[in-house]
């Protein structure tokens, strides 16, 4: 063989080695990446997969090999329909793109799709997809079902697909009624496991053409596409028909309600934010109807919404703008007329607002958890206000100051008050609390905690608007109770209405045989007056003695009556 030949066989040789070499290598590199690996012929036909690709597709490679690879792995229910990411990469571009995808048992799951085109000489003979499983990004951790960011994602992309058609799509919310009281009760793996048996439910419900999530601890959210009202009020009652069936967890039968809130692209809104907000507040509408668990959004609902947070915005600052301000209602002594205490009642006059009625900020309040800081003003103001006029010579009468259910159950509570009152150096005996029958609802253990520190102390409680909640009679003695203040309601027409004297007359015979004190409230005419003063009420409040006073006012009351 002659120089030249031998030259030529060698460089071939160097050649076939470096290609089987580099051969070599991208079997390893397939066989060893930890991510599902398939390799394409030009036709889309199957060539190569890896094992983690029959980990994450079930598939084996005698079951794909040669086979169309839309026919085994597609997100589609049509296998005829064409995925326009290999549509990409064959024309030879690279993909990246979140994706679902079908297993072999039919279950979608959801992968990073990465694909190559394979180029030979410039020309592309094959592609190179890697499947990477996102599902653990994607998913809550404890149902499985997808978490809040990828709803919010899905969403986003439903509004761009749709925006250019006449086609809508739907943001279902749904609330779990006193969740918090199971895992308060019965402890936060009953409450888990609870979580688990809704995500089944679900799922026997809805298929994958819906993406349901767990957008907070005791709400999920549907997204529906291309349904009409009728269908959209029928998915929503057979969800509830499923998920308001008693539930069974470690030999304990549980029942619970559930609330539905609807909202629908692009009718109620066009970005993701407002529609699941907007659903969120439809769902909040539906938990205060007493005979409909299921609400679609109106606009109304949204105007709602919107004078509580630009109240609630107010009212954060309404103490350092001094917007408060506090008025004095008398108390009296129904048969002398003498006045024996006071109510102080919480006022807001804000700039923007203008005067803003008790009964609109202080749930606002209460919700927000300002009510704490707004008590504790009240009560400083109400101890520098009689010091004030025990330094002015004043007799001293007990003021009134009325505590929510949320001061109650703060475990400080009790101690903060009694601090600021050693601080203005005030008597236990000049300052009341008067509490309502809502404590009841609350968390008890707490409340009555802080009321037996209160009653050591030397504090009285009343409970006000006595006679329109539901509390029990062992209630009354638990809450170690002085007072009992007769609502307005029962003294409106209880002159007309016989059976109206004779509930306030047992409620005065029952204060009397636990030896409290009664308040009757909303005191208007002398006939209501002789009437309960026939009864054996002791106490009265309303406007036959006094409407609600600034200080200046009710001093000159002190100054009449010798105060």
């Amino acid at each position: 063989m002659d120089e030249k030949n031998k030259f030529y066989e060698y460089e071939f040789k160097e050649l076939l080695d470096e290609r089987v070499k580099q051969k070599l290598m991208f079997d390893q590199l397939l066989l060893a990446s930890p991510f599902a690996v398939v390799i394409l012929d030009t036709d889309q036909k199957i060539v190569s997969i890896n094992d983690n690709f029959t980990k994450l597709f079930q598939y084996t490679f005698s079951e794909t090999e040669g086979k169309l690879i839309g026919n085994l792995v597609s997100s589609y229910e049509s296998e005829n329909q064409i995925d326009k990411n290999l549509e990409i990469i064959y024309q030879g571009q690279i993909v990246q793109q979140e994706v679902k995808r079908r297993r072999k048992d039919g279950k979608l799951v959801d992968v990073e799709l990465v694909g190559y085109p394979v180029l030979y000489r410039e020309t592309i003979i094959g592609v190179y997809i890697i499947y990477i499983d996102i599902s653990h990004k994607l998913r809550d951790s404890l149902t499985g079902l997808y978490n809040r960011n990828y709803f919010i994602e899905s969403v986003d992309k439903h509004i761009k697909n749709y925006a250019e058609t006449d086609e809508m799509f739907s943001v279902i919310v749904i609330d779990i009624e006193g969740f918090k009281n199971i895992n308060d009760t019965l402890g936060h793996i009953i409450g888990d496991r609870f979580l688990i048996e809704i995500k089944k439910r679900l799922n026997f419900v809805l298929d994958d053409s819906y993406i349901v999530s767990r957008i907070d601890g005791d709400e999920f959210a549907v997204l529906i596409n291309n349904a009409n009202r009728n269908l959209l009020l029928n998915l929503a009652e057979l969800i509830l028909n499923v998920l308001s069936k008693p539930y069974i967890i470690s030999k304990t039968e549980i029942y619970l309600n559930f609330n539905v809130g609807i909202s629908t692209f692009p009718k109620d809104g066009t970005n993701s934010e407002n529609l699941i907000r907007f659903a969120d507040a439809a769902m909040h509408q539906a938990k205060m109807k007493s005979n409909d668990r299921i609400s679609f959004y109106i606009n109304e609902i949204s105007e709602k919404i919107e004078q509580k947070f630009f109240l609630a915005n107010y009212l954060f600052s309404a103490i350092s703008n001094n917007e408060l301000s506090i008025k004095y209602q008398p108390i009296f002594n129904i048969n002398d007329k003498k006045i024996v205490g006071a109510e102080a009642l919480l006022r807001w006059d804000n700039a923007v607002l203008g005067q803003v009625p008790p009964e609109r900020f202080i749930p606002v309040a209460e919700k927000t958890g300002l009510i704490i800081s707004m008590g504790e003003w009240v009560l400083k103001e109400v101890c520098n206000q009689i010091k004030l006029w025990e330094d002015k010579g004043f007799d001293l009468i007990p003021i009134s100051i009325n505590i929510s259910v949320k001061q109650l159950e703060n475990i400080n509570f009790a101690k903060a008050a009694i601090e600021i009152m050693n601080n203005k150096h005030i008597i236990p005996e000049f300052i009341e609390f008067e509490i309502t029958e809502s404590v009841s609802s609350g968390d008890i253990t707490r409340i009555v905690k802080n009321i037996k520190e209160l009653k050591r102390y030397g504090i009285k409680i009343s409970m006000d608007d006595f006679g329109t909640g539901f509390s029990s009679l062992g209630q009354l003695d638990l809450f170690e109770l002085d007072k009992l203040k007769i609502d307005k309601i029962f003294i409106d027409d209880f002159v007309q209405v016989y059976k109206r004297q004779n509930l306030v007359k047992s409620i005065i015979a029952m204060a009397k045989s636990l030896n409290l004190v009664t308040v009757a409230e909303g005191i208007e005419t002398s006939e209501q007056l002789s009437h309960l003063r026939g009864l054996g009420c002791q106490l009265g409040q309303g406007f036959i003695f006094s409407k609600p006073l600034t200080v200046e006012e009710i001093e000159e009351f002190f100054k009449k009556d010798g105060k």
